[in-house]
Protein backbone atom coordinates (compact mmCIF):
# COMPACT_ATOMS: atom_id res chain seq x y z
CA UNK A 1 0.00 0.00 0.00
CA UNK A 2 1.40 3.84 -0.83
CA UNK A 3 2.14 5.85 1.61
CA UNK A 4 -0.93 8.01 0.59
CA UNK A 5 -3.06 5.00 0.58
CA UNK A 6 -2.10 4.39 4.08
CA UNK A 7 -2.22 8.30 5.09
CA UNK A 8 -6.57 8.38 4.26
CA UNK A 9 -6.80 5.01 6.21
CA UNK A 10 -5.64 6.74 8.99
CA UNK A 11 -7.75 8.63 12.21
CA UNK A 12 -6.70 11.68 13.66
CA UNK A 13 -3.46 11.20 15.74
CA UNK A 14 -1.83 13.74 18.50
CA UNK A 15 1.12 14.55 16.29
CA UNK A 16 2.65 14.66 12.69
CA UNK A 17 6.38 14.33 12.71
CA UNK A 18 8.70 16.18 9.95
CA UNK A 19 12.00 14.78 9.52
CA UNK A 20 13.62 16.06 6.24
CA UNK A 21 16.55 14.50 4.76
CA UNK A 22 18.90 15.63 1.67
CA UNK A 23 22.05 13.15 2.38
CA UNK A 24 23.12 9.55 2.96
CA UNK A 25 21.06 7.79 5.90
CA UNK A 26 24.24 7.59 8.07
CA UNK A 27 22.93 9.03 11.15
CA UNK A 28 19.38 9.05 10.01
CA UNK A 29 18.56 6.07 12.43
CA UNK A 30 19.65 7.26 15.50
CA UNK A 31 16.22 10.18 14.62
CA UNK A 32 14.10 8.21 13.57
CA UNK A 33 14.55 5.68 16.25
CA UNK A 34 14.25 8.34 18.78
CA UNK A 35 10.80 8.84 17.50
CA UNK A 36 9.86 5.58 17.42
CA UNK A 37 10.85 5.24 21.57
CA UNK A 38 8.68 8.21 22.64
CA UNK A 39 6.62 7.87 25.26
CA UNK A 40 3.37 9.34 23.20
CA UNK A 41 2.54 6.70 20.37
CA UNK A 42 -0.32 8.37 18.61
CA UNK A 43 2.16 10.04 15.73
CA UNK A 44 2.98 9.68 12.15
CA UNK A 45 6.16 10.48 10.96
CA UNK A 46 7.06 11.66 7.45
CA UNK A 47 10.59 11.59 6.09
CA UNK A 48 10.38 13.82 3.55
CA UNK A 49 13.13 13.15 1.29
CA UNK A 50 14.50 16.44 -0.80
CA UNK A 51 16.35 14.94 -3.56
CA UNK A 52 18.09 12.69 -0.92
CA UNK A 53 19.43 9.28 -2.29
CA UNK A 54 17.95 5.87 -2.91
CA UNK A 55 19.21 4.57 -0.03
CA UNK A 56 18.09 6.86 1.85
CA UNK A 57 14.64 6.25 1.08
CA UNK A 58 15.21 2.25 0.86
CA UNK A 59 16.04 2.82 4.24
CA UNK A 60 13.13 4.73 5.34
CA UNK A 61 10.94 2.25 3.81
CA UNK A 62 12.55 -0.58 5.67
CA UNK A 63 11.28 1.35 8.45
CA UNK A 64 7.85 2.02 7.80
CA UNK A 65 7.56 -2.01 6.96
CA UNK A 66 8.45 -2.39 10.68
CA UNK A 67 6.13 0.25 11.38
CA UNK A 68 3.21 1.72 9.57
CA UNK A 69 3.69 4.71 11.35
CA UNK A 70 6.90 5.85 8.97
CA UNK A 71 6.20 7.57 5.92
CA UNK A 72 8.47 8.00 3.02
CA UNK A 73 8.20 10.78 0.64
CA UNK A 74 10.58 11.13 -1.90
CA UNK A 75 10.90 14.36 -3.99
CA UNK A 76 13.32 15.63 -6.86
CA UNK A 77 15.72 18.32 -5.13
CA UNK A 78 13.37 20.96 -4.02
CA UNK A 79 14.37 24.49 -4.35
CA UNK A 80 16.88 26.10 -1.07
CA UNK A 81 16.33 23.37 1.50
CA UNK A 82 12.85 21.74 -0.07
CA UNK A 83 10.91 23.54 2.09
CA UNK A 84 8.08 23.72 -0.14
CA UNK A 85 7.94 19.86 0.41
CA UNK A 86 7.14 20.27 3.84
CA UNK A 87 4.64 22.39 2.76
CA UNK A 88 2.88 19.36 0.59
CA UNK A 89 3.14 16.61 2.97
CA UNK A 90 1.56 18.78 6.05
CA UNK A 91 -1.58 19.41 3.51
CA UNK A 92 -2.08 15.36 4.35
CA UNK A 93 -1.27 15.05 8.20
CA UNK A 94 -3.57 13.95 10.73
CA UNK A 95 -1.92 15.27 13.71
CA UNK A 96 -3.26 17.75 15.95
CA UNK A 97 0.45 18.92 16.10
CA UNK A 98 3.41 18.91 13.96
CA UNK A 99 6.69 18.30 15.91
CA UNK A 100 10.13 18.35 13.96
CA UNK A 101 13.27 16.73 14.07
CA UNK A 102 16.41 17.19 11.81
CA UNK A 103 18.12 13.76 10.75
CA UNK A 104 21.42 14.07 13.12
CA UNK A 105 19.49 15.23 15.77
CA UNK A 106 18.07 13.12 18.74
CA UNK A 107 15.06 13.37 21.09
CA UNK A 108 14.36 11.98 24.83
CA UNK A 109 11.55 9.69 25.07
CA UNK A 110 9.77 12.32 26.49
CA UNK A 111 9.67 15.12 23.64
CA UNK A 112 6.40 14.47 22.07
CA UNK A 113 4.90 14.08 25.77
CA UNK A 114 6.10 17.62 26.79
CA UNK A 115 5.63 19.23 23.58
CA UNK A 116 2.11 18.17 24.15
CA UNK A 117 2.07 20.07 27.37
CA UNK A 118 3.08 23.28 25.49
CA UNK A 119 0.86 23.10 22.62
CA UNK A 120 -2.37 22.61 24.70
CA UNK A 121 -1.87 25.96 25.96
CA UNK A 122 -0.44 27.84 23.11
CA UNK A 123 -0.68 27.54 18.71
CA UNK A 124 3.78 27.95 18.37
CA UNK A 125 6.32 27.22 20.84
CA UNK A 126 9.54 25.15 21.90
CA UNK A 127 11.57 23.71 24.16
CA UNK A 128 15.24 24.68 25.04
CA UNK A 129 17.59 24.07 22.64
CA UNK A 130 20.21 22.13 23.63
CA UNK A 131 23.30 21.71 21.41
CA UNK A 132 26.33 18.98 22.01
CA UNK A 133 29.95 21.05 21.37
CA UNK A 134 32.74 18.83 19.59
CA UNK A 135 34.14 18.98 23.10
CA UNK A 136 31.16 16.64 24.63
CA UNK A 137 29.60 18.99 27.09
CA UNK A 138 25.67 19.88 26.12
CA UNK A 139 24.79 23.83 26.19
CA UNK A 140 22.04 25.39 26.12
CA UNK A 141 19.97 28.51 24.66
CA UNK A 142 18.77 30.80 27.36
CA UNK A 143 15.67 32.28 25.20
CA UNK A 144 11.86 32.36 26.33
CA UNK A 145 9.66 32.60 23.55
CA UNK A 146 6.84 34.14 25.85
CA UNK A 147 9.35 37.06 26.32
CA UNK A 148 8.42 39.83 23.04
CA UNK A 149 11.71 41.30 23.15
CA UNK A 150 12.79 37.87 21.87
CA UNK A 151 9.91 37.26 19.37
CA UNK A 152 10.98 40.75 18.23
CA UNK A 153 14.73 40.01 18.22
CA UNK A 154 13.59 36.70 16.17
CA UNK A 155 11.17 39.05 13.56
CA UNK A 156 13.90 42.26 13.22
CA UNK A 157 17.26 40.71 13.54
CA UNK A 158 19.07 37.29 11.99
CA UNK A 159 18.65 35.57 15.45
CA UNK A 160 17.11 32.06 15.79
CA UNK A 161 16.09 31.18 19.63
CA UNK A 162 15.43 27.49 18.76
CA UNK A 163 16.07 25.12 15.91
CA UNK A 164 12.91 22.54 14.49
CA UNK A 165 14.06 19.50 16.94
CA UNK A 166 12.68 21.32 19.65
CA UNK A 167 10.00 23.58 18.01
CA UNK A 168 6.12 22.78 17.62
CA UNK A 169 2.71 24.01 16.34
CA UNK A 170 -0.84 23.26 15.89
CA UNK A 171 -1.57 22.31 12.79
CA UNK A 172 -5.09 24.55 12.68
CA UNK A 173 -2.85 27.34 13.34
CA UNK A 174 -0.04 26.37 10.67
CA UNK A 175 -3.45 26.08 8.67
CA UNK A 176 -4.41 29.95 8.78
CA UNK A 177 -1.20 31.31 7.95
CA UNK A 178 -1.46 32.78 4.33
CA UNK A 179 1.78 31.08 3.62
CA UNK A 180 3.10 28.02 5.21
CA UNK A 181 7.10 26.42 4.53
CA UNK A 182 8.34 28.07 1.54
CA UNK A 183 11.58 28.77 0.23
CA UNK A 184 13.94 31.15 2.74
CA UNK A 185 15.68 33.93 0.66
CA UNK A 186 19.08 33.06 0.65
CA UNK A 187 20.28 35.58 4.01
CA UNK A 188 17.75 34.06 6.03
CA UNK A 189 17.70 30.45 7.48
CA UNK A 190 14.66 28.43 6.90
CA UNK A 191 13.48 27.83 9.84
CA UNK A 192 13.69 31.36 10.98
CA UNK A 193 11.86 32.61 8.04
CA UNK A 194 9.19 30.22 8.83
CA UNK A 195 8.85 30.88 13.10
CA UNK A 196 8.39 34.67 11.43
CA UNK A 197 5.07 33.38 9.92
CA UNK A 198 3.96 32.59 12.95
CA UNK A 199 5.47 35.79 15.36
CA UNK A 200 3.92 38.07 13.06
CA UNK A 201 0.13 37.35 13.84
CA UNK A 202 -1.82 39.11 16.67
CA UNK A 203 -4.07 36.28 16.79
CA UNK A 204 -1.51 33.33 17.49
CA UNK A 205 -0.02 32.47 21.11
CA UNK A 206 3.47 31.58 22.15
CA UNK A 207 5.49 29.89 25.06
CA UNK A 208 8.35 27.99 25.80
CA UNK A 209 8.12 25.06 28.17
CA UNK A 210 10.95 24.27 30.25
CA UNK A 211 11.78 20.41 29.42
CA UNK A 212 15.00 18.84 28.24
CA UNK A 213 13.72 16.91 25.48
CA UNK A 214 16.47 16.77 22.91
CA UNK A 215 20.08 17.42 21.39
CA UNK A 216 21.33 19.01 18.61
CA UNK A 217 24.06 18.09 16.71
CA UNK A 218 25.77 21.12 14.67
CA UNK A 219 27.26 20.34 11.48
CA UNK A 220 28.07 23.83 10.99
CA UNK A 221 30.59 22.77 13.90
CA UNK A 222 31.78 19.40 13.03
CA UNK A 223 33.22 19.99 9.28
CA UNK A 224 36.11 19.15 10.20
CA UNK A 225 34.66 15.34 11.58
CA UNK A 226 34.53 12.48 8.69
CA UNK A 227 30.83 10.62 8.48
CA UNK A 228 32.46 7.88 10.65
CA UNK A 229 33.42 10.23 13.23
CA UNK A 230 29.84 11.56 13.54
CA UNK A 231 28.04 8.23 13.69
CA UNK A 232 30.50 7.57 16.49
CA UNK A 233 29.95 10.35 18.48
CA UNK A 234 25.79 10.35 17.95
CA UNK A 235 26.00 6.57 18.37
CA UNK A 236 27.72 7.28 22.06
CA UNK A 237 25.38 9.95 23.28
CA UNK A 238 21.93 7.48 21.68
CA UNK A 239 23.34 4.70 24.11
CA UNK A 240 23.57 7.60 26.74
CA UNK A 241 20.09 8.70 26.18
CA UNK A 242 18.65 5.05 26.52
CA UNK A 243 19.82 5.01 29.81
CA UNK A 244 17.47 6.45 32.34
CA UNK A 245 20.66 7.31 34.68
CA UNK A 246 22.40 9.00 32.21
CA UNK A 247 19.77 10.78 30.46
CA UNK A 248 18.44 12.35 33.63
CA UNK A 249 22.22 13.17 33.97
CA UNK A 250 22.35 14.85 30.65
CA UNK A 251 19.15 16.49 31.79
CA UNK A 252 20.82 18.28 34.83
CA UNK A 253 24.15 19.41 33.02
CA UNK A 254 21.73 20.99 30.23
CA UNK A 255 19.92 22.52 33.16
CA UNK A 256 22.71 23.69 35.00
CA UNK A 257 23.54 25.67 32.01
CA UNK A 258 20.60 27.24 31.32
CA UNK A 259 20.03 28.24 34.94
CA UNK A 260 23.64 29.23 35.77
CA UNK A 261 25.81 30.25 32.44
CA UNK A 262 26.02 33.92 31.91
CA UNK A 263 23.02 34.82 29.61
CA UNK A 264 24.27 34.97 26.24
Amino acid sequence: MSALARLFRRPALRFTVLLPVVRPPTLLPFAIESVLAQTVPEFELFVVCDGAPTETVSRVREYSRRDPRVYAFPFAKGERHGEAHRDMVLRQARGRSVAHISDDDIWFPNHLEEMGKLLAEVDFGNVPHIQVTTEGRVAALRRDLGDPTIRERMLREKFNAFGPTFAGYRLDAYRRLPEGWAPAPPDIPTDLHMWRKFLSRDDMTFATRIAITGLHFPTSRREDMTLEQRVAENGTWWERVQDPKQRDAIAQDALRDLVYRKRS
